[in-house]
């Protein structure tokens, strides 16, 4: 070897070197893009590859398949210029795709290109990074976005350098403002819309420079109200810029604002109130009271919220006011009405009538009972003196229906006597006058039978004897009682009454309530009508329904007929029905009926529509 051919080995070698060792990716190509050279141990370290399996084949054989159209692109806007700069994904040899950097240099003989060299840097961590920050910056895009605060960051000079919608929204800013970018411009631009702006501007100005978080109140002159909360940015222990948000509190302040009135308000109708109001915790313990209740009982504020409702309440009706709570919270009730007792501070006792809610918490518990307590001591005052009037009532009804009782007894004694005696020897207008006195007395008879009746039912003493008894029984005697009359008025009557239905009650009492009710149905139904008599059970109690297709009753009526002479008078109306009757037959029901624990009512669509009358018993289990 002469020493010039050593001279170009050497260089050679020392070229092949460099290649070898390099950590990019080095090919040559020839014209049709064929690798004719790789740096082998790059290949291997990378992409996997050995040299047999790069030489000869194109680089788009290698190129991720979405790169492929793109790249080539590239490559041919590149061609004149003789470079090109391209990032694109190389298929590793395991079947992943790394990302590659490739500046390339064409070949070029006599102006044509024989080939290319391509330099690739394996680029996947940058990718990777930037992928991530990408992602980072659209996730506090999104979120920015999806605040519900308006959103301003401007930098140390001024210059905006991020809104988000809310803020342009909540702002009235125009986008062509917006896309200035000067903070300036916008501030003077939102100035006209605050109700003070010198002090916005001067509070503006101070924190350019400020290196503290700052929180304040915007009011706006159509009254919006904003929260703006402002902070700065630091870096490396200097100020760079600073985020201002801003929050629509307009509803908030609004609803702050009807909640303290509200409480005005209610404050004033709790201090107002001409009832007693208390509340407590669910112990007992009063919490708040007004001044009604203050004056009822004597005690000032001071004195009753250090008390229980126990230590003024007599000992007699602690246990029923405890049963009484524990039954309203085991029934998931929230509110009672009950009489009881309280103690004044001067140890007098004073009668009241109590209603109370309980109210829960928001975890559903029971938490504060309130109450409205009205002092019934004159009302009770009038019911003890009722109670007198009603007994002397009754005592003279007794008296008098006695006295008249007798008389009527003799009357009616001698008529009959003379009847019995001296028929035969009377002309027939002596016999209708005497039997015309005759049925005058019966009827006065059932009239003072009434009244000694009801004086009898208003009597506190009173008392039904219940016995076991069989209601169905009870109703098809009364029925069979009366089938004359129903017969004569030709109606139709409908039954459904159980078989069997056993209960307690006084039968003589039931027998009069159904009796009357069945006869007043036949009394107020014209003749050719219809009847229906029905029972049932529901939950406690038997319900028996009597129902007509009679005269009905007007509102009005509705309103009377189970009053004390509660009659509605039909007489020359060219009605034909039965008139008799004191007014008293509904009531002495009602009071029947009321006395076993059971209630009395009517339904009437109107007049000439019928009429349905129900009363209920309590059942036996």
């Amino acid at each position: 070897m002469t020493i010039k051919d050593e001279e170009q080995v050497i260089p050679k070698k020392k070229y092949k070197l460099i290649l070898d060792n390099s950590n990019d990716l080095i090919a040559i190509l020839n014209k049709d893009f064929e690798h004719e050279y790789i740096n082998e141990r790059a290949y291997l370290n990378i992409l996997g590859y050995s040299k047999e399996d790069i030489i000869g084949k194109r680089v788009r054989d290698f190129t991720h398949p979405d790169d492929i159209v793109r790249s080539s692109k590239i490559l041919k806007r590149n061609l004149i210029k003789g470079e090109i700069l391209d990032e694109y994904r190389i298929k590793h040899k395991n079947g992943h795709y790394i990302w590659v950097e490739t500046k390339g240099n064409f070949l070029k003989e006599n102006g044509q290109i024989t080939g290319a060299i391509f330099v690739s840097r394996d680029i996947s961590e940058r990718k990777k990074m930037e992928h991530e920050l990408k992602e980072s910056e659209q996730i506090l895009r999104a979120i920015l976005e999806s605040t519900a605060d308006g959103i301003l960051v401007i930098n140390k000079d001024g210059k905006v350098i991020h809104t988000n919608n809310k803020f342009v929204n909540m702002w009235h800013i125009p986008q062509n403002l917006i896309k200035e970018r000067d903070d300036k411009k916008l501030i003077n631009y939102v100035l006209n819309q605050l109700k003070d702006p010198h002090a916005f501007l001067s509070r503006v100005t101070q924190l350019y420079t400020s290196t503290n978080q700052d929180f304040d109140t915007i009011y706006f002159k159509d009254g919006r109200i904003y929260e703006r909360f402002s902070s700065p940015m630091i870096r490396e222990g200097g100020i760079y810029g600073r985020v201002r948000s801003f929050r629509d509190i307009t509803n908030g302040k609004m609803a702050e604002q009807k909640l303290k009135e509200s409480e005005e308000k209610y404050r004033k109708l709790f201090e107002s109130s001409t009832e007693g109001i208390a509340a407590s915790d669910m112990g007992g313990n009063l919490i708040d009271v007004n001044d009604t209740y203050l004056k009822m009982l004597g005690y000032s504020k001071e004195e009753v919220l250090g008390l229980n409702f126990r230590d003024i309440t007599p000992q007699k009706w602690h246990e029923m006011e405890d049963n009484l709570i524990v039954k309203q919270l085991a029934e998931e009730k929230h509110s009672g009405i009950y009489e009881k007792e309280f103690i004044r501070k001067d140890g007098t006792i004073v009668p009241v009538d109590i209603k109370f809610w309980i109210l829960k918490d928001e975890q559903g518990d029971p938490a504060i009972m309130w109450a409205i307590i009205r002092d019934i001591t004159e009302s009770k005052r009038i019911e003890q003196e009722l109670l007198k009037i009603n007994k002397l009532r009754s005592e003279f009804l007794r008296r008098a229906s006695h006295e008249l009782k007798t008389l009527l007894t003799s009357i009616k004694g001698f008529s009959d006597l003379i009847l019995a005696l001296y028929r035969e020897d009377l002309n027939p207008d002596i016999i209708s006058k005497l039997e015309e006195i005759d049925l005058g007395c019966e009827r006065l008879q059932n009239i003072i039978n009434d009244l000694l009746l009801t004086s009898k039912l208003e009597s506190s003493e009173f008392k039904p004897r219940l016995q076991r008894e069989d209601l169905s029984f009870l109703i098809h005697y009364c029925i069979d009682e009366l089938s004359s009359l129903i017969v004569k008025r030709e109606h139709s009557i409908n039954i459904e009454i159980q078989d069997s239905i056993i209960t307690q009650f006084e039968k003589e009492e039931i027998h009069d309530v159904i009796s009357n009710l069945l006869a007043n149905a036949i009394k107020y139904t014209p003749p050719r009508g219809w009847i229906n008599i029905k029972t049932e059970i529901k939950d406690d109690f038997i319900i028996v329904s009597i129902k007509d297709n009679g005269i009905g009753f007007t509102e009005e009526q509705k309103g009377k007929i189970f009053k004390q002479f509660g009659k509605i008078e039909r007489y020359g109306q060219g009605l034909d029905l039965g008139i008799d009757g004191t007014g008293l037959g509904l009531y002495i029901s009602k009071k029947i009926v009321e006395s076993h624990g059971g209630k009395i009512w009517m339904e009437s669509e109107g007049k000439d529509k019928g009429s349905i009358f129900y009363f209920s018993l309590p059942r036996i289990k």
